[in-house]
């Protein structure tokens, strides 16, 4: 399994797209969920929208958080859907399908690595968040 990975990321550590586009991902998370906090909190502190204010309650404290920053990040989920086109368009035109099935690759170890590829991606991707976030 570790052989199949080590041969996807072969392929993937020299495409500048899929560089460019993890780290749009990886900021844009953070980004706007910071910027909509500022924003609330800007518009929201001025003593003439106190009543505003205590109808919309605060959706950045603790509770509601979660909910808040799931809104606001999924505005964002094209981008993972954009690589993961882009991997998979990539097989199909550099024909590197063709290759691993000639090097014995089964049907079964080729969507495997792609699957671990594509589900290291999100984690990759919110781990990197993670580490904007809190730093």
């Amino acid at each position: 399994m570790t052989n199949l990975l080590k041969i996807e990321w072969l392929k993937i550590k020299a495409y500048p797209a899929f560089w460019w586009v993890l780290v749009i991902t990886a900021i844009s998370y953070p980004a706007v969920n910071y910027c909509m906090s500022v924003v609330y909190h800007h518009f929201l502190d001025d003593p003439k929208m106190a009543t505003i204010k205590l109808m919309i309650g605060n959706p950045f404290a603790f509770n509601e958080v979660w909910h808040t920053v799931a809104y606001f990040s999924s505005w964002f989920i094209l981008f993972p859907a954009i690589i993961v086109i882009m991997l998979i368009t990539n097989e199909y035109t550099f024909k590197t399908y063709r290759q691993n099935i000639i090097d014995g690759w089964s049907r079964n170890q080729f969507l495997s690595a792609k699957l671990l590829t594509l589900l290291l991606y999100p984690l990759l991707s919110r781990c990197c968040t993670w580490l904007f976030v809190y730093w």
